[in-house]
């Protein structure tokens, strides 16, 4: 039987794990962190709310866990806004956090496929033999690397694999979180809420079983460059010039907390030459790290249901390739569209405008579940300076 190591059990991990499963395959997920039900619920640094659309819904349906999305996570029904930004959705969709989304496959996994997925937690996985196949003293036919943008199977690739190279670059995007603990009926929770335009401002849930109505109100602040403040009163200041609607939604005790906490830069890519080499494959962010496009858990998610499908097509040992043919286009693909992604750039908005009068709304596009990335790419580039 064809033994199979997955490194990292984030939303990529997990999907992967549970797909093979649903095929008879065992495999054993190797997670740095503790069980996702004995994880703290609210991280300010992890916890930014994500959306689940168009290429997450069909890793979702692929391993038919649709019901277990509806019980961990929030309905989602498109973005609220100014008639402007205002873009309903009409399929299945869901809002909710990184470990929203790792709560809903791991009850896939207890339900279901407990008895072929082996677990090691607080196992953080630093060097792996990717030629050999080897991990933490143990051979496997296939070493799956969803560890993350900083994916040490990624890092064995490029130390072990001739010709494997990673470029990576960054563009100036940082994001600071507020909480919104006053929203009450104010804001439609099965919606991300546009509350200003320039610095971005999405306010959003999370599920967390505490609240009086089960969700906590997030509100992730897009920026340019990055920004601290010296007392709650600055930061107050500095809400009411570039993002007033929030001071209604919140606190003085989460303004205060907010004045505290620190920015996270969000605009790391890292390209990979391929996604594949000895006996080891990456999945989601080990393989195209990119600055949020709201596509970051949807395309980790379907990376994992391709990888599924490339490897029922033949033997482990030529998965490699057809996993690259497969996914790393799209894995290009959607590392261009959040290249494009820059906050406070007054140049993006006008392209972004300019792009939405002509009908190609990368946004958009990219949440759909019948285009592919590539597809979106190839749409965008088509209209020439506006996107060059």
């Amino acid at each position: 039987m064809t033994e199979i190591a997955i490194i990292g059990g984030g939303p990529g991990g997990l999907m992967a794990a549970i797909a093979l499963a649903r095929r008879g395959v065992r495999t054993t997920v190797f997670e740095r962190e503790d069980h996702p039900e004995r994880m703290p619920r609210f991280n300010p640094d992890r916890s930014y709310p994500i959306d689940i659309t168009g290429h997450g819904l069909k890793a979702v349906r692929h391993i038919d866990a649709l019901t277990h999305f509806d019980a961990h996570l929030t309905a989602f029904h498109g973005i609220s806004g100014r008639a402007w930004l205002s873009d309903p959705w009409l399929e299945p969709g869901w809002i909710g956090s990184r470990g929203d989304i790792t709560r809903a496959l791991m009850s896939v996994v207890e339900d279901r496929h407990h008895d072929m997925i082996d677990f090691v937690f607080h196992s953080e996985v630093r060097t792996v033999d990717v030629l050999a196949g080897e991990v933490a003293g143990q051979s496997f036919d296939l070493v799956i690397g969803a560890d993350g943008a900083g994916s040490a199977v990624r890092a064995a690739m490029r130390d072990q694999v001739a010709g494997f190279t990673v470029e990576t670059s960054s563009v100036p995007n940082y994001g600071l979180l507020l909480e919104l603990d006053q929203v009450g009926e104010k804001l439609d929770k099965h919606c991300p809420n546009g509350l200003a335009v320039n610095p971005p401002t999405l306010a959003a849930v999370i599920r967390d079983e505490d609240k009086p109505d089960g969700v906590r109100w997030l509100s992730v602040i897009g920026l340019g460059k990055p920004i601290t403040f010296t007392s709650p009163v600055q930061a107050t200041t500095w809400l009411r010039k570039h993002c007033p609607r929030v001071l209604d939604l919140t606190s003085e005790q989460a303004i205060s907390e907010f004045s505290r906490r620190e920015y996270v830069h969000l605009g790391q890519r890292a390209t990979c030459s391929q996604l594949y080499g000895g006996r080891a494959v990456l999945l989601g962010d080990a393989a195209a790290a990119f600055p949020p496009a709201g596509q970051g858990g949807n395309a980790a998610l379907e990376s994992a249901m391709v990888l599924d499908q490339c490897l029922a097509a033949g033997p482990p040992e030529t998965v490699g390739a057809r996993y690259n043919s497969a996914w790393k286009p799209e894995a290009d693909a959607v590392s261009w569209i959040g290249a494009q992604v820059r906050y406070q750039d007054v140049r993006m908005i006008l392209r972004m405008t300019l792009a939405r009068a002509v009908g190609v709304d990368i946004g958009r596009l990219s949440k759909s579940s019948t285009r592919s990335y590539s597809d979106v790419r190839r749409a965008a580039r088509r209209l020439g300076p506006i996107w060059a």
